[in-house]
């Protein structure tokens, strides 16, 4: 015998799969495409040891084991895509079951990160895909400007973790396809080499750092080197990056490096002999330490560096750049997690700080050499 009040049985059970079954539907309806057939930007190579790898195959044994493997993280790594969905999903595996660091989130580690192009040409964020495990992660995503009929999307894939499998969905009958060329003088890449700093640390998702907001200032692809705690100008990367045909390189390596000028006045100039054996008309622009605390500028890194940079422009070397280390994350403390590695507030204001000199070393590059 019911109680008055309450539904039959079988009517709540109804009721239960009349709620479940909408997210079913979606989830069954979703059309899912491998990311590799759109635009993948970020990445100097296509035979990488991993899908977005980020040295050459032929890199291994050059760098130090430590960069080799910090290598299949994809920090800058993006897919550029065109849509006419109002929504996307996004389903992904990674290399490490490791999601997060104790000073960097699990969304920066392992996330991935989605932005739109607004109808005046800028980049916005939509949302951020949440790590829940190594296997089968989906996020779902809702543009921002309902009312547009083509979205361009730009999907950030993690800082401090590789992809094993990225796909996108969309429901039947949706649009997703490889979006039309940059502009011609806006395809060659910008390079960033160097530390923990570059490679993410420690932004809270990977479409927050740094040399990732710098792409989207610039509006062209940038290619992000950054290996912790090995960003230190081994003389093999330079040969290494010289295969890139980048209209900028930027280092950014003091961290991971001394405080001795004997070191700079070693190091700098095989780099800079490296890079410009290939490209002689790209410039170098060389970033002095991010330091925090504003009594410790220019400090002793920063200052072998300038010094090598400067030895190298007596000789006649020309399109050397090198931006002191000042105003880089500010002086109020709040750009760094730790007093090295950058906050969110860090990582935008560097960006901030390197865009004009990038952008005119980058707009004012030879495309011949």
């Amino acid at each position: 015998m019911l109680m008055a009040g309450f539904p039959h049985p079988a009517r709540v059970l109804c009721m239960m799969l009349l709620a479940w079954l909408p997210g079913r539907t979606w989830a069954q309806e979703v059309q899912w495409q491998d990311a590799r057939l759109f635009e993948i930007e970020g990445r100097g190579w296509e035979k990488t040891s991993t899908a977005y790898g980020r040295l050459p195959d032929t890199a291994e044994g050059k760098v130090s084991k430590t960069a080799w493997d910090l290598s299949r993280d994809n920090p800058g790594v993006c897919v550029r895509f065109v849509t006419d969905a109002a929504a996307i999903e996004v389903r992904w595996s990674l290399l490490r079951g490791g999601l997060a660091m104790p000073h960097m989130p699990a969304t920066g580690v392992s996330g991935v990160d989605l932005y739109t192009r607004t109808s005046e040409g800028s980049w916005v964020f939509v949302g951020n895909g949440r790590p829940h495990r190594q296997e089968g992660n989906v996020g779902k995503f809702e543009f921002r400007s309902a009312g547009k009929t083509e979205h361009e999307g730009l999907l950030y894939l993690p800082a401090y973790n590789g992809i094993k499998s990225l796909e996108i969905g969309v429901r039947p009958g949706a649009r997703l396809e490889k979006p039309a060329p940059r502009p011609e003088g806006r395809r060659r890449p910008v390079v960033v080499y160097g530390t923990s700093i570059v490679q993410g640390g420690c932004a809270s998702r990977p479409g927050m750092v740094w040399s990732a907001i710098l792409g989207r200032m610039l509006d062209r692809p940038v290619i992000n080197l950054g290996f912790s705690s090995s960003g230190d100008m081994e003389p093999p990367v330079g040969e290494v990056l010289a295969e890139i045909e980048a209209a900028a390189f930027v280092i950014d390596c003091t961290w991971n490096m001394s405080d001795d000028p004997a070191l700079y006045l070693k190091c700098v100039p095989k780099l800079v002999h490296a890079i410009r054996q290939k490209r002689p008309g790209a410039a170098i622009i060389f970033v002095g330490q991010s330091e925090m605390r504003p009594e410790a500028h220019p400090t002793k890194f920063t200052e072998g560096q300038e010094a090598a940079v400067k030895s190298l422009q007596a000789e006649g070397v020309k399109g050397l750049i090198a931006v002191p280390g000042t105003d880089l994350i500010g002086d109020d403390g709040e750009g760094t997690v730790d007093g090295v590695h950058l906050t969110d507030v860090g990582m935008l204001r560097q960006a901030r700080a390197l865009f004009a000199t990038v952008k005119e070393a980058a707009e004012g590059a030879d495309p011949a050499k």
